[in-house]
């Protein structure tokens, strides 16, 4: 297994939504050491930065082990330090796991780099898992896994290439103006009807876009706009 930095990512389907693998590692953690769920999928930047956190993929997980009223059977911090995350790590390849911050001692480990004392965020009881674009989809429950080992790797739908020419207001290339829209379309941006027409909303969609991206903000959707739209 390979790290893979989603910040270099734009978001886009199927990564908008939380991975099914961290639902399965979340169900998991909460009905073996008892865990409660912080948050997985969040289209937003990285706390202090610009570029995209792994929750706007839905590809990271936060857990609390936190005691209180609502949550008397959280784990302690003895047992997280000596029993879970070692398990994590010692299972990564079958959970499909890249990452671990382990805020509480300020660390994080890394598949092929292992524990890092530099880790984003203050000191808290919880911890964040992350997994790659290859293990995003796997479905199969943890128990399974651990007894069958990792699911087969499915690869999501190849992007398509850039054209070689732009396409822009007015465009008669309807199929590309299409596949702009519902790309736009399914990041959130209003583009109407997905209908081949490179009209207003189009423009206005492709405009919002590029300023979102700190793009030249044209219109145009030249080289480097299908590259952060797709890519």
């Amino acid at each position: 297994m390979r790290f893979h930095s989603w910040q270099r990512d734009t978001p886009r389907h199927p990564f908008d939504t939380c991975s099914p693998n961290l639902r399965q590692i979340r169900k998991y953690l909460e009905e073996r050491w008892g865990f409660w769920n912080l948050g997985c999928y969040g289209r937003r930047p990285i706390r202090g930065g610009t570029a995209w956190s792994s929750h706007a993929f839905g590809a990271a997980q936060d857990l609390s082990y936190r005691r209180d009223d609502g949550h008397p059977t959280a784990p302690s911090r003895e047992v997280v330090e000596q029993d879970v995350i070692p398990w994590l790590i010692e299972h990564h390849e079958v959970l499909g796991i890249q990452r671990i911050h382990d805020y509480w001692a300020k660390r994080y480990w890394e598949v092929g780099r292992g524990w890092i004392g530099r880790p984003p965020g203050a000191q808290n009881d919880h911890l964040h898992i992350e997994v790659t674009p290859d293990t995003w989809t796997w479905a199969s429950p943890i128990s399974e896994r651990i007894v069958s080992g990792p699911p087969q790797t499915t690869q999501p739908a190849a992007v398509p290439s850039y054209p070689g020419q732009s396409v822009r207001k007015g465009s008669k290339a309807k199929d590309r103006v299409k596949l702009i829209q519902r790309e736009l379309k399914t990041l959130g941006y209003n583009v109407g009807p997905v209908d081949g027409i490179f009209g207003p909303k189009t423009d206005a969609a492709v405009k919002a876009f590029q300023t979102d991206q700190a793009l030249t903000v044209d219109g145009i959707v030249g080289p480097k706009t299908w590259k952060a739209l797709f890519n």
